[in-house]
């Protein structure tokens, strides 16, 4: 399941901000890195179009995270990525998405 082609479109609002904006524009998100986290913030009214393309491209984002947290032979403190405490915070985030990953 993989978003539909010009669904999206993608601006680099800065070094730190990525805003991802719909076809419909129902709604945008914008994915921010900072030093203490990553965060995502929707702007607008959804469509359920959105809505489901939205969950589509944040379980990826939740892929990728995960993998440069937790994948390869670096060690935990020279990673790129480091999840604090129990390292639940993807799982917990996928379950605030509309729609579960396919």
């Amino acid at each position: 399941n993989t978003p539909d082609q010009g669904s999206w479109k993608a601006n680099q609002s800065s070094d730190t901000v990525l805003d991802m904006v719909f076809r419909d524009n129902s709604a945008m998100f914008s994915i921010t890195l900072g030093e203490e986290g990553v965060s995502v913030d929707r702007y607008g009214t959804p469509s359920l179009p959105y809505l489901l393309q939205e969950s589509v491209i944040l379980h990826s984002v939740l892929d990728e995270i995960s993998s440069i947290a937790n994948e390869g032979d670096i060690e935990a403190k020279d990673r790129l990525l480091q999840l604090d405490g129990s390292g639940d915070a993807i799982e917990e985030a996928r379950g605030t998405l509309p729609a579960r990953k396919a």
